[in-house]
């Protein structure tokens, strides 16, 4: 319930800090200052993209090297030296960057600044979270990934790849792991080129079953389970796969998968010789049959995440972050969330009309006087006590160590409907997911408010917009 239990702290932080300038701007990107001599060395790399936000409208992505920020050269500079520059223009920012597909690029990012004191929907969603878990996770999983580089190796100038030939009794493996490869490359701005590519791609693995393993072991089922992105379909799929924290009885082993990539470079570092620049290999023990081509689906793409920039290469981490909710565009008051602080230009809000400065007297046509308190222990009881509508089956530890997050069972979503409505659990802000049944039954189109304007009463009725939106990082 750690969630719940820190949601106070969790505003009260984003209030002073937000209370102490007249507007916040958000750009929607992190970076880091590389110490990497492959990839951005003494330079800042860009980590993380919000889906929608100023920096992704404008173009810019994940491990983008930048080069200049607002004409000033980022080469040696500490991180906050970078970040103070962001600063010296009020309405936008230039960006130069480098990566697989230019040299040199100059992007113009227009900053979304809001006014002090309002908290988004899309924060509130993030604190509310466990209204639908299904909508509003952050994850982390390890992989017991071990990566080599060369240190003389510079990825930037590598621009184009292929494969090392297979032999006739493998060609059709062969040909869909290279598919999975060839796709993750293109992505990154790289080009299959078979008469003189730049490095060359190998791969090599093995299946085996294990002759030690026991069948129908009570064991097996005590052992915790494994979750990994999917990026086919932007989903977390649970694997018959063993954590690689945990120790395994052997004979608790049905299979055993060993891959490996290696990238041969051709060009720079020996010219006309095949010279190792990047190696990505995996081992890992399996609950039961999953097979090599669909075992490699679900982890190349996840291995490949980490060239050209793998983060820390001593852990093969993954964080995952999904968002789902309903949008109306209006900024809450942090210090009374009665109040409406600000409501986004084009909006659904500023289209019915809601304006700053609004009271809401009704959500959803339920009273709506609550103070903070009242929401913050409203929201633990509901979370407490509604623990048994969950699916077991779905349990996983999420990103700030909570175990005990689980999906609402489907067998039980008129239940979980129903305690949404109770009252006694203020849980007004459910409205950002009663697009799904299992939070209003009847799943309305639209939104109602109540609001106090200069001393009159007024109704309205918005149809939100649904937003989403999953991003996965290498920490």
């Amino acid at each position: 319930m750690k969630r719940a239990i820190h949601i106070l702290l969790f505003l009260f932080a984003a209030f002073v800090a937000l209370s102490q300038t007249s507007q916040t701007c958000n750009l929607g990107f992190t970076f880091v200052i590389s110490k990497n001599p492959n990839w951005g060395q003494h330079e800042p790399v860009v980590t993380n993209i919000t889906p929608g936000s100023p920096a992704d409208r404008a173009g810019l992505k994940i491990n983008d090297i930048i080069l200049e920020v607002n004409g000033n050269g980022t080469y040696l500079k500490p991180y906050a030296t970078v970040m103070s520059w962001f600063a010296l223009d009020d309405t936008a920012m230039s960006i130069s960057i480098r990566n697989f597909s230019t040299s040199f690029k100059t992007l113009s990012i227009a900053k979304d600044c809001r006014v002090r004191n309002a908290i988004t929907e899309a924060q509130l969603a993030s604190v509310y979270g466990f209204y639908s878990l299904e909508d509003i996770q952050k994850r982390r999983f390890l992989m017991p990934l071990k990566t080599t580089m060369n240190p003389e190796a510079v990825f930037s100038n590598y621009q184009t790849f292929d494969f090392e030939p297979s032999s006739e009794e493998t060609r059709e493996i062969d040909d869909r792991i290279n598919a999975v490869i060839e796709r993750a490359l293109e992505q990154r701005g790289l080009e299959r080129d078979t008469e003189d590519p730049d490095f060359i791609i190998q791969t090599f693995y093995s299946y085996q079953d294990n002759p030690l393993f026991k069948n129908n072991r009570v064991s097996i089922e005590g052992y915790e389970n494994v979750w990994r992105f999917d990026m086919r379909n932007s989903r977390m799929v649970k694997l018959p796969l063993y954590s690689p924290s945990e120790p395994v009885r052997i004979d608790d082993v049905a299979f055993e998968v060993e891959f490996g990539c290696r990238f041969y470079d051709r060009k720079f570092l020996q010219p006309g010789k095949s010279t190792l620049m990047w190696e990505c290999e995996i081992s890992e023990r399996l609950k039961s049959n999953f097979g090599l081509e669909a075992y490699l689906e679900v982890n190349l793409p996840l291995m490949l995440l980490r060239f050209p920039y793998a983060g820390d290469s001593k852990t093969a981490t993954f964080e995952v972050s999904h968002l789902k909710y309903n949008y109306t565009g209006i900024g809450y008051d942090m210090s009374d969330l009665k109040k409406i602080v600000s409501v986004d230009p084009g909006s659904p809000a500023y289209y019915a009309d809601i304006r700053a400065g609004d009271v809401i007297t009704k959500l959803q046509h339920l009273k709506f006087d609550y103070n903070l308190k009242t929401l913050t222990e409203g929201y633990r009881r509901f979370i407490a006590e509604t623990m048994s509508l969950r699916d077991q089956a779905t349990k996983y530890t999420d990103s700030n160590g909570f175990k005990e997050c689980m999906f609402w069972n489907i067998t039980k979503y008129s239940e979980v409907a129903k305690a949404i409505s109770d009252k006694r659990y203020c849980s007004a802000f459910s409205y950002l997911f009663n697009f799904n049944q299992y939070i209003d039954w009847n799943t309305p189109s639209s939104v109602t408010f109540d609001v106090k304007r200069d001393g009159e009463t007024l109704n309205f009725e918005i149809k939100p917009v649904i937003m989403q939106s999953t991003n996965i990082s290498v920490l």
